[in-house]
């Protein structure tokens, strides 16, 4: 028998269709998810975003802010949990894939010194997200309870009569004085 007329028992074929199958249904998509989420998790904070210089200023004020890490717990918000949608992975992707392209296209072929970033800042609720803000303060309308001003300030959010946003009300939120790191640009 020569070699290229080499047959498989049954066995040695059983065998051979388990191993691929499990590298096709295990492996492979294992180390997709590992390559998708690492990847993810790398684009998503000031480090990588500061890389276009334009947002310099967004990344002073935001390490100023509770969200930037200044509270008494170190907690650090990222830009993608604020900036991107966390109603569902596919939303995320999408929207984080949308905006990298945008940003990228305007910071390398942009009039970036004529953005009027106070004027962008009145569009805030088109990229900032609710449900970035509801991911960490899971408690929220509990908490609200517990206090008559925060109550009646969010009664109308919570029992959906408005379509106001977290940042409608919270407008600096995430961003220390960020009108001020915006003017010494």
């Amino acid at each position: 028998m020569t070699a290229g007329n080499r047959k498989f028992s049954k066995r040695q074929l059983l065998l051979l269709v388990a191993i691929v199958g499990f590298l096709a249904l295990v492996v492979l998509p294992f180390f997709s998810w590992l390559i998708t989420d690492e990847s993810l998790t790398a684009t998503s904070d000031a480090q990588f975003c500061v890389n276009c210089h334009s947002m310099e200023p967004f990344e002073a004020a935001h390490n100023e802010d509770v969200h930037g890490g200044q509270n008494a717990h170190g907690v650090r918000a990222t830009c993608a949990d604020c900036h991107l949608p966390h109603d569902s992975s596919f939303n995320y992707i999408v929207t984080k894939g949308r905006t990298g392209i945008h940003d990228l296209y305007v910071e390398n072929f942009g009039d970036l010194e004529n953005i009027d970033w106070q004027a962008k800042r009145a569009h805030r609720e088109s990229y900032t997200y609710d449900s970035g803000c509801l991911t960490c303060h899971t408690n929220l309308e509990k908490a609200t309870m517990s206090t008559n001003d925060a109550l009646i300030a969010h009664r109308a959010y919570f029992r959906e009569e408005t379509d106001d946003q977290c940042v409608t009300c919270h407008e600096n939120v995430g961003h220390h004085n960020i009108s001020e790191f915006i003017a010494n640009r």
